[in-house]
Order: C-alpha cells, then structure tokens, then sequence
C-alpha cells in the first residue's frame, strides 16, 4: 500500500509530467481570441435591444445580467397612455412596484398572482423562465403590497391575510416567508436602506418591523386607531413615518418605536374642520430645490381635493389642489425621482401633475374608466404606472 512516487511518475517531476500533460490537451482544445468572445457578447445585447429585453442605450452589468439606465431623462409630465395591460375577467391589480434599477415592474392582484412586466412592451417578461413556464410567484390571498430592495434583486410581496414572502426576482424562488407577519392584511410594505428589515403596515392599526436574516418581527409601532395606509424611513432611518385612516401621521422613533410627533393635516378650507379625513399616505420627499438637503420634508395625501408638504413638526410649507369639489379628492399620489413633480390621482381616475417648485396644476390625463387604485412611478424615466379596480394596468409616458 505505499506509494513510491519515483515509480509512478518514471522518475520524472510532477512538474513536467502536468507540462507533458497539458501539452497534449492544448493539441485537441481551440482558443477563441478575446476580441471573439466580446463580438458575441456585443451579439447577443444587440438582439436582447432588438427584441425589446434590454432598453436602449443602456449601460450593461455583464456580470449581473443587468442593464442599468445611462442617463436620467429631465423630468416631464405624462402625456400619454402609452401601454395597457388588461387583467382577467376576475383579476385586478391592486399594488405597483418599480424595481430601483428600472429594469423589473411587478404587479401583486387580487387573485393572488405576483408577475412581472416589460413597461416598454406592455407584456409579461418571458425572459424570466418561471414566467415563460407557466410557474408564477403566488400567494393564497389577495396580494395587496410590493416592494423592491435596493439592489433589485429581492422582492417582499404582502397580502391579504398578514403573509410576507421575499422572492428573488431573476428565479421566482421565495426565500423566505412570514406567515403571520401582521393580524390582518398587510398594506404597505418598504426595505430599510441596508435590506436587512422590513418595515410594514396593516389593516391591524400597526406597523411592525421584521428581519431578513432572522424571519421574525422585530419591533411593532403602535398608535394608531385605524388602518395603517403607509409606512417609511426618513432618509437617515432614525424615525419611521406613517399615515392612518385615523386621519393621523405619526413619527416614530425607529430605535424605540416611541412616538416622536403626531400630526394632524388641516383639511382645505371648504372642508369641515369637525370632520375626520382619512390620510391615504405620507412619503418622504426626495431632496427638493429650494429647501435644505437634510430637512424631512413629507407630501401628505388625505381624502380631501388637496396634497400637503408639511415638515416633521406639523408645518404646511405648500399645498397642491385639484380644483374640483365634486370627484376631485385624491386616492393616490406619487412623486417623481428628483422631486420635480407630484402626481396624484383622484377619485374622477384624472392624474394631476402638480410643478412641486410652483404649486400649480400645469397637466391632467385620464388614467382609467373607473376606481383608480394606485400609482408607480420609474425611477428613471418620465413612466407611470397606474392601476385599477377595472382590470387595467396602464404605462403613462411624457
């Protein structure tokens, strides 16, 4: 059983029976030069471009497998419904994410599905291969919230009954799920900046907090007596916002969920002061020109004609108004990537794009028939996905 190395390698070193070796493998294996394989490369984008997969001019993650948009475009208005999707005769869309890169839009419905669209196209992406077989990401219930992490590649579906799966976007494979993430069904849902939480809201009065990494809930702000519409971090993750149908905004302290400030948006001047409006959601503006870069400004949507920016201590700096007394309430608002314009939508299925430097109502486009849910806007280009009670999930373009 002893290995005498002078007899198995014929008194040769090793070095030179590998040299030998290698020697006659070259014999039989063909190199491409380099400059071949970036020419096939160069290919095989050119044809993913031409087919719609990959949009143009567009800077390539070769590794990732991923475009990234070059260029942001100056930031216009909508002026036209350029796509639209129509769901099944018993299916609507009832929430809208954009992944961060622009790459992914996904749509969460109430019977369940979780897909995938090409907003160029208007079509379901078939490069993902579970979409292409027939095997969608799903939940038993109605999925009512969507949310991308920051790299794009993860994805948190919420729904009906307090269930949150995590997916990983380029496989469909969840991986991880919380079966009862909240009592009722979860309405809102947004990554911390790092992507180890995630922060949501729900139909039980609450917000909680949940780990990626541990599958548990966290932390849980409460407060609220309604359902919580709308949850989110300030820019440095200390406070966590949220917006009820209490007709409140609370700001929380994200380390200790103790309540830093509850605001109360003033109805317009038409409205009764005596009445209560429920507050659709608060988001945290992205830097605006005009105000210090390290204020938390938040657009307010309550159910009245009119959207607030207030400030974190209950101080309205501007307000944005449809106009209209009659159908002109607003159900859902989105702002655009550099904090240019504010688009809402209201209960007559109008968009309203708001200038945020002047205030003014500069374009209105027709979304929809009929029950407007929700908005999405691009992260890059002037695109605004909006979505419907009849079915419909529409692609606005400039």
């Amino acid at each position: 059983n002893h290995f005498d190395a002078g007899e198995a390698y014929e008194g040769l070193t090793k070095e030179k029976i590998r040299g030998n070796l290698a020697q006659s493998v070259s014999k039989h294996v063909q190199v491409a030069p380099p400059s071949r394989l970036l020419a096939l490369v160069g290919q095989a984008m050119k044809w993913q471009q031409h087919v719609g997969l990959l949009p143009k001019n567009a800077r390539i993650d070769v590794f990732r497998g991923v475009a990234k948009d070059s260029e942001v475009e100056a930031e216009l208005c909508p002026t036209m419904v350029a796509r639209t999707v129509k769901f099944g005769e018993k299916s609507h869309p009832e929430c809208v994410a954009f992944s961060p890169d622009g790459q992914f839009c996904v749509s969460g419905s109430v019977d369940g599905f979780v897909e995938v669209w090409d907003h160029q196209t208007g079509t379901l992406r078939k490069d993902l291969q579970y979409q292409d077989e027939g095997s969608f990401m799903m939940h038993e219930k109605a999925v009512i919230a969507v949310a991308f992490n920051k790299d794009s590649e993860l994805l948190a579906s919420g729904s009906q009954d307090g269930q949150i799966k995590v997916w990983r976007v380029a496989t469909g494979q969840c991986v991880r799920r919380y079966e009862k993430a909240h009592n009722e069904g979860v309405t809102c849902i947004t990554w911390s900046k790092d992507s180890t939480q995630l922060l949501t809201g729900s139909f039980d009065f609450t917000a909680r907090a949940h780990g990626i990494k541990s599958g548990k809930t966290l932390k849980e702000f409460r407060g609220h007596k309604s359902y919580v519409n709308s949850a989110m971090y300030t820019k440095d993750s200390s406070r966590v916002v949220t917006a009820s149908s209490d007709s409140h905004v609370i700001v929380f302290d994200a380390k200790t969920t103790e309540i830093l400030n509850t605001l109360t948006p003033p109805p317009p001047a038409h409205c009764s002061s005596i009445m209560d409006y429920a507050v659709n959601s608060a988001i945290v503006a992205p830097k605006i020109p005009g105000y210090a870069e390290n204020e938390d400004l938040i657009f307010v949507c309550t159910r009245t004609n009119t959207i607030l920016l207030m400030n974190l201590a209950g101080q309205v700096l501007k307000s944005f108004c449809s106009g209209k007394r009659d159908k002109g309430d607003f159900v859902a608002m989105t702002i655009s990537p550099k904090g240019e314009w504010l688009h809402a939508v209201a209960e007559d299925n109008t968009l309203y794009c708001f200038s945020v430097a002047s205030g003014g109502l500069e374009q209105t486009l027709k979304v929809a028939e009929k029950e407007v849910i929700g908005l999405a806007h691009h992260p890059s280009r002037n695109v605004i996905a909006g979505f419907s009670g009849d079915g419909t999930l529409v692609f606005m373009r400039a």
